[in-house]
């Protein structure tokens, strides 16, 4: 499925000498100029690579947002890797996107719950618990599962609609769902009365599972009805297989999908 926020980086993240890829990095972020100064020894960097570690879209109201997490792994001429985030977002009131630059999981932490606070749902930053077998911290991006989890997230349907043939696309969409507990034919019956639908992603995330990556996303299907009424499907796209190959899912609601990606997906 094609959609905004893909879950690679752009052309102005990727490729090039590592230590331009720094200077770009910096150049960009609000807030570059200060951490220059942490970052002197990877300038000298051997080789750098950029993923998308976590990302938020809504479509509003009051208008379309956008949030991205970056995360740069840089080879140090010793062996180590130096890890730098980046945090991208349009939430402010001039709507135009600003970067900035974290050296700290605590410091990116408390930056994504300040910018999350636009698109709702969160109560507040909460200390990361450190992993039993590692002593480090779990991955920050968890701080997106606990504001899409707390109680009133669930997103306002009235919405403007804007996609057709809205019929078939949920004929298809529960024709490719792999999961035993995808909606049936009830629910299939009520959709052949959709008009119109609008497809937004709620979020995308990698995690390390089993010494592989898998990548998850999840997106709302949002339907308007012939008499009026609203009805959402959630669809996470995941590739948790044993091939790695892409596998749809979906579910009648945004928590058991929720259920499915954290206890189930990410559960190694």
């Amino acid at each position: 499925m094609d959609v905004d926020g893909a879950d690679t980086a752009e052309p102005e993240r990727s490729g090039g000498a590592p230590g331009d890829q720094l200077a770009r990095l910096l150049e960009r972020a609000d807030n570059g100029a200060a951490a220059a100064r942490e970052l002197n020894a990877v300038r000298s960097a051997l080789m750098h690579h950029c993923g998308l570690q976590s990302c938020r879209h809504t479509k509003g109201p009051p208008r379309r947002l956008n949030r991205r997490t970056f995360r740069h792994s840089f080879l140090l001429p010793d062996g180590s890797v130096r890890v730098v985030w980046e945090l991208e977002h349009d939430t402010g009131p001039d709507a135009l996107p600003h970067r900035s630059v974290f050296t700290e999981q605590e410091g990116l932490t408390l930056a994504e719950w300040e910018v999350d606070t636009a698109f709702g749902g969160s109560t507040g930053p909460q200390e990361m618990p450190y992993d039993a077998r590692d002593g480090l911290r779990q991955d920050p991006a968890a701080e997106d599962l606990d504001a899409l989890l707390a109680p009133g997230r669930e997103n306002a349907l009235r919405r403007a609609y804007t996609e057709g043939d809205s019929a078939e696309h949920a004929r298809r969409l529960l024709r490719r769902a792999a999961n035993a507990g995808a909606p049936g034919s009830e629910v299939g019956s009520r959709l052949r009365a959709a008009i119109a639908h609008d497809i937004s992603i709620v979020t995308r995330r990698t995690a390390l599972v089993a010494g592989r990556q898998v990548s998850w996303s999840l997106y709302e299907h949002a339907f308007l009805l012939l008499d009026g009424s609203e009805l959402s499907l959630w669809e996470i796209d995941h590739t948790r297989t044993p091939s790695g190959d892409p596998v749809c899912e979906v579910y009648m609601s945004q928590d058991a999908a929720l259920d499915t990606a954290i206890r189930r997906i990410e559960a190694g």
